[in-house]
Protein backbone atom coordinates (compact mmCIF):
# COMPACT_ATOMS: atom_id res chain seq x y z
CA UNK A 1 0.00 0.00 0.00
CA UNK A 2 3.04 2.42 0.78
CA UNK A 3 6.32 2.92 -0.90
CA UNK A 4 8.77 0.51 0.50
CA UNK A 5 11.05 -2.04 0.07
CA UNK A 6 10.25 -5.59 -1.26
CA UNK A 7 11.25 -8.38 0.66
CA UNK A 8 13.08 -10.82 -0.05
CA UNK A 9 13.47 -14.55 1.47
CA UNK A 10 17.21 -16.26 1.07
CA UNK A 11 17.43 -20.08 0.94
CA UNK A 12 19.13 -19.42 4.37
CA UNK A 13 16.68 -17.55 6.46
CA UNK A 14 15.45 -14.10 6.11
CA UNK A 15 16.90 -10.50 4.83
CA UNK A 16 15.57 -7.52 5.30
CA UNK A 17 16.83 -4.95 3.19
CA UNK A 18 15.73 -1.96 4.63
CA UNK A 19 17.02 -0.55 7.72
CA UNK A 20 13.12 0.71 8.56
CA UNK A 21 10.99 -1.24 10.55
CA UNK A 22 8.15 0.40 10.41
CA UNK A 23 5.94 1.45 7.32
CA UNK A 24 6.00 5.62 6.65
CA UNK A 25 2.27 6.16 6.62
CA UNK A 26 2.32 9.83 6.15
CA UNK A 27 -0.34 10.92 3.51
CA UNK A 28 -2.80 8.01 4.09
CA UNK A 29 -6.10 7.91 5.40
CA UNK A 30 -5.75 5.07 7.62
CA UNK A 31 -2.74 2.95 9.12
CA UNK A 32 -0.80 0.27 6.45
CA UNK A 33 -2.27 -3.35 7.88
CA UNK A 34 0.38 -5.68 6.15
CA UNK A 35 3.76 -7.11 8.23
CA UNK A 36 6.26 -9.30 6.23
CA UNK A 37 6.83 -11.39 9.59
CA UNK A 38 3.10 -12.52 10.16
CA UNK A 39 2.05 -13.25 6.90
CA UNK A 40 2.29 -16.93 7.53
CA UNK A 41 0.27 -16.63 10.98
CA UNK A 42 -2.19 -14.54 8.76
CA UNK A 43 -2.93 -17.22 6.50
CA UNK A 44 -3.58 -19.71 9.02
CA UNK A 45 -5.73 -17.05 10.84
CA UNK A 46 -7.55 -16.88 7.62
CA UNK A 47 -7.96 -20.54 7.32
CA UNK A 48 -9.35 -20.70 10.86
CA UNK A 49 -11.47 -17.78 10.93
CA UNK A 50 -15.43 -18.77 10.64
CA UNK A 51 -16.83 -20.12 7.03
CA UNK A 52 -18.62 -17.64 5.01
CA UNK A 53 -22.19 -18.24 5.02
CA UNK A 54 -22.49 -17.03 1.04
CA UNK A 55 -21.36 -18.63 -2.26
CA UNK A 56 -19.93 -14.98 -2.52
CA UNK A 57 -17.80 -14.52 0.61
CA UNK A 58 -16.59 -18.22 0.14
CA UNK A 59 -15.10 -17.03 -3.23
CA UNK A 60 -14.17 -14.14 -2.38
CA UNK A 61 -11.98 -15.22 0.40
CA UNK A 62 -10.15 -17.75 -2.44
CA UNK A 63 -9.66 -15.00 -4.31
CA UNK A 64 -7.86 -12.70 -1.61
CA UNK A 65 -5.90 -16.07 -0.18
CA UNK A 66 -4.35 -16.87 -4.07
CA UNK A 67 -3.68 -13.07 -4.37
CA UNK A 68 -1.65 -12.93 -1.20
CA UNK A 69 -0.11 -16.29 -2.10
CA UNK A 70 0.71 -14.70 -5.53
CA UNK A 71 2.01 -11.63 -3.56
CA UNK A 72 4.23 -13.76 -1.11
CA UNK A 73 5.08 -16.34 -3.91
CA UNK A 74 5.86 -14.87 -7.28
CA UNK A 75 6.51 -10.92 -5.83
CA UNK A 76 8.25 -11.42 -2.75
CA UNK A 77 6.12 -8.55 -1.62
CA UNK A 78 4.99 -9.74 2.11
CA UNK A 79 3.13 -6.38 3.12
CA UNK A 80 0.62 -6.60 0.83
CA UNK A 81 0.71 -10.34 1.11
CA UNK A 82 0.12 -10.41 4.61
CA UNK A 83 -2.48 -7.09 4.28
CA UNK A 84 -4.79 -9.70 1.90
CA UNK A 85 -4.23 -12.47 3.98
CA UNK A 86 -5.80 -10.26 6.64
CA UNK A 87 -8.14 -8.90 4.48
CA UNK A 88 -9.23 -12.61 3.52
CA UNK A 89 -9.48 -13.31 7.03
CA UNK A 90 -12.30 -10.70 7.59
CA UNK A 91 -14.39 -12.52 5.24
CA UNK A 92 -15.73 -14.63 7.32
CA UNK A 93 -20.06 -15.58 8.71
CA UNK A 94 -21.96 -13.39 7.15
CA UNK A 95 -19.35 -9.84 7.00
CA UNK A 96 -19.57 -7.52 4.02
CA UNK A 97 -15.87 -6.74 2.69
CA UNK A 98 -15.84 -3.95 0.92
CA UNK A 99 -13.67 -3.26 -1.67
CA UNK A 100 -10.55 -0.91 -1.45
CA UNK A 101 -11.23 2.98 -1.11
CA UNK A 102 -9.01 4.55 -3.35
CA UNK A 103 -9.02 7.16 -0.72
CA UNK A 104 -6.80 5.08 1.43
CA UNK A 105 -3.64 4.83 -0.92
CA UNK A 106 -1.10 7.33 -2.07
CA UNK A 107 -2.75 8.86 -4.97
CA UNK A 108 -3.27 12.47 -6.10
CA UNK A 109 -6.98 14.29 -5.61
CA UNK A 110 -7.78 13.40 -9.19
CA UNK A 111 -6.43 9.68 -9.59
CA UNK A 112 -8.50 9.13 -6.35
CA UNK A 113 -11.72 10.44 -7.91
CA UNK A 114 -11.06 8.72 -10.62
CA UNK A 115 -11.22 5.24 -9.15
CA UNK A 116 -13.58 5.98 -6.57
CA UNK A 117 -16.08 6.77 -10.19
CA UNK A 118 -14.77 2.66 -10.93
CA UNK A 119 -15.63 1.65 -7.38
CA UNK A 120 -19.17 3.33 -7.23
CA UNK A 121 -20.09 1.44 -9.93
CA UNK A 122 -18.71 -2.01 -8.71
CA UNK A 123 -20.67 -1.46 -5.63
CA UNK A 124 -23.68 -0.36 -7.24
CA UNK A 125 -23.64 -3.79 -9.33
CA UNK A 126 -22.77 -5.98 -5.79
CA UNK A 127 -25.93 -4.04 -4.32
CA UNK A 128 -27.99 -4.71 -6.68
CA UNK A 129 -28.19 -8.53 -6.06
CA UNK A 130 -24.44 -9.46 -7.99
CA UNK A 131 -23.44 -11.06 -5.01
CA UNK A 132 -26.28 -13.38 -5.33
CA UNK A 133 -26.92 -13.71 -8.69
CA UNK A 134 -23.19 -14.43 -9.89
CA UNK A 135 -20.95 -14.84 -6.73
CA UNK A 136 -17.71 -16.12 -8.60
CA UNK A 137 -17.76 -13.55 -10.69
CA UNK A 138 -18.50 -10.56 -8.43
CA UNK A 139 -15.98 -12.07 -6.08
CA UNK A 140 -13.35 -12.00 -9.50
CA UNK A 141 -14.49 -8.11 -9.68
CA UNK A 142 -14.28 -7.11 -6.32
CA UNK A 143 -10.70 -8.97 -6.29
CA UNK A 144 -9.04 -7.63 -9.56
CA UNK A 145 -10.35 -4.13 -8.69
CA UNK A 146 -8.14 -4.07 -5.43
CA UNK A 147 -5.35 -5.67 -7.04
CA UNK A 148 -5.55 -2.87 -10.05
CA UNK A 149 -5.63 -0.18 -6.99
CA UNK A 150 -2.66 -1.64 -4.96
CA UNK A 151 -0.58 -2.86 -8.60
CA UNK A 152 -1.67 0.86 -9.57
CA UNK A 153 -0.07 2.58 -6.41
CA UNK A 154 3.01 0.68 -6.35
CA UNK A 155 3.26 1.47 -10.53
CA UNK A 156 6.09 -0.77 -11.98
CA UNK A 157 4.50 -4.09 -12.61
CA UNK A 158 3.02 -2.44 -15.82
CA UNK A 159 1.56 -6.36 -17.43
CA UNK A 160 -0.37 -7.17 -14.34
CA UNK A 161 -2.05 -3.33 -13.71
CA UNK A 162 -3.18 -4.01 -17.10
CA UNK A 163 -4.27 -7.75 -16.42
CA UNK A 164 -5.84 -6.89 -13.36
CA UNK A 165 -8.07 -4.15 -15.35
CA UNK A 166 -8.44 -6.24 -18.10
CA UNK A 167 -9.91 -9.04 -15.74
CA UNK A 168 -11.59 -6.86 -13.66
CA UNK A 169 -13.39 -5.38 -17.04
CA UNK A 170 -14.06 -8.92 -18.15
CA UNK A 171 -15.84 -9.32 -15.03
CA UNK A 172 -17.78 -6.23 -14.77
CA UNK A 173 -19.14 -6.69 -18.12
CA UNK A 174 -20.55 -9.75 -17.44
CA UNK A 175 -22.22 -8.37 -14.29
CA UNK A 176 -23.41 -5.53 -15.73
CA UNK A 177 -25.03 -7.82 -18.73
CA UNK A 178 -28.94 -8.53 -18.12
CA UNK A 179 -30.17 -11.72 -18.07
CA UNK A 180 -32.84 -12.09 -20.96
CA UNK A 181 -36.27 -13.58 -19.10
CA UNK A 182 -36.60 -15.15 -22.10
CA UNK A 183 -35.08 -16.08 -25.45
CA UNK A 184 -36.16 -13.47 -28.30
CA UNK A 185 -35.87 -14.64 -32.37
CA UNK A 186 -33.91 -10.95 -32.56
CA UNK A 187 -32.22 -9.90 -29.96
CA UNK A 188 -30.16 -6.42 -30.39
CA UNK A 189 -26.83 -6.53 -28.30
CA UNK A 190 -26.78 -3.57 -25.62
CA UNK A 191 -24.38 -1.71 -26.34
CA UNK A 192 -21.05 -1.23 -24.04
CA UNK A 193 -19.96 2.06 -22.37
CA UNK A 194 -16.97 2.80 -21.24
CA UNK A 195 -15.79 6.20 -19.78
CA UNK A 196 -12.39 7.78 -19.55
CA UNK A 197 -11.67 11.12 -17.56
CA UNK A 198 -9.84 13.82 -17.48
CA UNK A 199 -7.62 16.50 -15.45
CA UNK A 200 -8.64 19.98 -15.06
CA UNK A 201 -8.80 22.16 -18.42
CA UNK A 202 -6.60 19.06 -20.16
CA UNK A 203 -6.85 16.80 -23.08
CA UNK A 204 -4.17 14.97 -22.13
CA UNK A 205 -5.00 11.06 -22.13
CA UNK A 206 -3.99 9.51 -18.98
CA UNK A 207 -2.55 6.06 -18.02
CA UNK A 208 -5.75 4.64 -16.45
CA UNK A 209 -7.47 6.35 -19.58
CA UNK A 210 -5.31 4.72 -21.77
CA UNK A 211 -6.01 1.02 -20.23
CA UNK A 212 -10.13 1.88 -20.72
CA UNK A 213 -9.23 2.45 -24.42
CA UNK A 214 -7.62 -0.57 -24.83
CA UNK A 215 -10.85 -2.35 -23.61
CA UNK A 216 -12.60 0.02 -25.93
CA UNK A 217 -10.77 -1.09 -28.91
CA UNK A 218 -10.81 -5.12 -28.17
CA UNK A 219 -14.69 -4.99 -27.65
CA UNK A 220 -14.91 -2.94 -30.63
CA UNK A 221 -12.67 -5.90 -32.43
CA UNK A 222 -14.76 -8.33 -31.12
CA UNK A 223 -18.44 -6.89 -32.31
CA UNK A 224 -16.88 -4.89 -35.07
CA UNK A 225 -19.93 -2.56 -34.44
CA UNK A 226 -20.27 1.40 -34.67
CA UNK A 227 -18.92 3.40 -31.84
CA UNK A 228 -20.20 6.76 -30.78
CA UNK A 229 -17.75 9.05 -28.77
CA UNK A 230 -18.95 12.45 -26.48
CA UNK A 231 -17.02 14.81 -25.04
CA UNK A 232 -18.04 16.49 -22.01
CA UNK A 233 -16.26 18.82 -19.57
CA UNK A 234 -17.51 20.49 -16.15
CA UNK A 235 -19.15 23.22 -15.27
CA UNK A 236 -16.30 25.37 -14.42
CA UNK A 237 -15.32 27.95 -17.38
CA UNK A 238 -17.46 29.69 -19.69
CA UNK A 239 -20.17 27.73 -21.95
CA UNK A 240 -18.43 28.52 -25.26
CA UNK A 241 -14.80 27.25 -23.81
CA UNK A 242 -16.20 24.07 -22.61
CA UNK A 243 -17.68 23.11 -25.64
CA UNK A 244 -14.35 23.67 -27.65
CA UNK A 245 -12.53 21.83 -25.00
CA UNK A 246 -15.40 18.87 -25.36
CA UNK A 247 -14.85 18.90 -28.75
CA UNK A 248 -10.74 18.44 -28.25
CA UNK A 249 -11.47 15.74 -25.55
CA UNK A 250 -13.41 13.79 -28.47
CA UNK A 251 -11.26 14.36 -30.72
CA UNK A 252 -8.53 12.88 -28.46
CA UNK A 253 -10.08 9.92 -27.76
CA UNK A 254 -10.92 9.22 -31.57
CA UNK A 255 -7.70 9.75 -32.37
CA UNK A 256 -6.22 7.05 -29.64
CA UNK A 257 -9.20 4.43 -30.84
CA UNK A 258 -8.00 4.63 -34.82
CA UNK A 259 -4.38 4.38 -33.74
CA UNK A 260 -5.71 0.90 -31.76
CA UNK A 261 -7.29 -0.51 -35.31
CA UNK A 262 -10.45 1.21 -35.04
CA UNK A 263 -12.07 2.35 -38.65
CA UNK A 264 -12.51 5.91 -38.49
CA UNK A 265 -15.70 5.59 -40.47
CA UNK A 266 -17.55 3.66 -37.79
CA UNK A 267 -16.83 6.34 -35.12
CA UNK A 268 -19.59 9.09 -35.02
CA UNK A 269 -18.06 12.15 -32.63
CA UNK A 270 -19.87 14.52 -30.87
CA UNK A 271 -19.30 17.37 -27.78
CA UNK A 272 -21.91 18.45 -25.56
CA UNK A 273 -19.12 20.84 -23.23
CA UNK A 274 -21.05 21.21 -19.91
CA UNK A 275 -24.71 20.27 -21.03
CA UNK A 276 -24.87 17.05 -19.76
CA UNK A 277 -23.29 16.49 -16.70
CA UNK A 278 -22.95 13.43 -14.89
CA UNK A 279 -22.51 14.57 -11.14
CA UNK A 280 -24.66 16.92 -11.36
CA UNK A 281 -23.10 20.71 -9.87
CA UNK A 282 -23.59 24.56 -9.97
CA UNK A 283 -22.08 26.96 -12.40
CA UNK A 284 -18.26 26.74 -11.74
CA UNK A 285 -17.57 23.82 -10.42
CA UNK A 286 -14.71 21.72 -10.81
CA UNK A 287 -16.28 18.24 -10.66
CA UNK A 288 -13.65 15.42 -11.78
CA UNK A 289 -16.52 12.67 -12.55
CA UNK A 290 -17.83 15.84 -15.42
CA UNK A 291 -14.40 15.93 -17.34
CA UNK A 292 -14.67 13.01 -19.33
CA UNK A 293 -15.64 11.27 -22.64
CA UNK A 294 -18.26 8.18 -23.28
CA UNK A 295 -17.39 5.81 -25.41
CA UNK A 296 -20.50 3.33 -26.63
CA UNK A 297 -19.66 0.58 -28.54
CA UNK A 298 -22.68 -1.44 -30.14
Amino acid sequence: MQIRPKILFALGGVALLSACSTVENSGTAVPYGGNPFTYSSSVSSALASQEPTTDFGKALKTEYLAYAQREADEWYDFFDADFFAKKAGRVSGDTIVLPEDPANWRFSDEEIAQKRAVRDELLALLDDGKREEKPATAAVAQARFDCWVEESEEGWQTELISQCWKDFEAAMAELRAVEPAAPAPVAAAEPRLFTIFFDFDSVAITPVSERVLDAAAEQWATSMGDITVVGHTDSSGSAAYNLGLSERRAAAALGELTGRGVKGDMIESDAVGEGDLLIPTPDGVREPRNRRVTISVD
